[in-house]
């Protein structure tokens, strides 16, 4: 089934609205958008889309599957949202999450930190709207040395700490100087998958 994508904009445009359905006042089309955002993972109860971060996001990134621009969608979306977003992926996945952790002597601040089994993934938010290997670089040394700071002044129990910068771009997975560049549609099975690839990663 597809859909027309201007529609998928329109309800981000209006998601944080209390406007009845996003505004849509054909029931036959609001329920063909229903069926076919249940189909993609988007969350329905009661026969609407739940306002949640999570479907909030997860309609952006059909919407760039779709064809619609990343930077059109890119400027629709919150630095909050898209931490909050990640943040709840991690605690489906076990963690004990830290948004906006703050460090102190220099001060520094991280976006969100997941810790399992004594493992600490030290996460970057990057609203980033197009690629660039150098600005990568700078983005990963400045993560390597708030994951050091981090170890260095924290007093919770972990062994290792790894830093990661997470990104909106889609179907990014690459490692920098041996830290994880993911996008934000692969967080969950990078997740799944990260007590098998850490090995590979820069850790502290």
């Amino acid at each position: 089934m597809s859909i027309n994508p201007s529609l998928l904009t329109f309800i981000i445009d209006n998601f944080d609205s209390d406007i009845e359905n996003f505004g849509i006042t054909n029931n036959d089309i609001f329920d063909e958008l229903l069926f076919f955002l249940s189909n993609w993972g988007v969350k329905i109860k009661q026969n609407k889309i739940d306002h949640s971060v999570y479907n909030k996001l997860t309609i952006a990134l059909i919407a760039i599957h779709n064809g619609i621009d990343i930077l059109s969608i890119c400027s629709k979306i919150n630095w909050h949202d898209f931490e909050l977003f990640s943040s709840e992926i991690m605690r489906f996945h076990g963690y004990n999450v830290y948004t906006n952790f703050r460090l102190k002597n220099p001060k520094r601040e991280i976006d969100v930190i997941g810790i399992k089994s004594q493992k600490a993934l030290l996460i970057d938010c990057k609203h980033w709207k197009k690629n660039s290997p150098s600005g990568f670089k700078l983005i990963v040394e400045k993560q390597k040395k708030r994951t050091m700071l981090f170890v260095q002044n924290s007093k919770m129990n972990i062994k290792n700490a790894f830093p990661i910068i997470l990104t909106f771009l889609p179907n990014t997975f690459e490692l920098v100087d041996g830290v994880p560049i993911v996008s934000i549609n692969k967080l969950n099975s990078f997740l799944l998958d990260f007590e098998c690839l850490n090995q590979n990663f820069f850790k502290i």
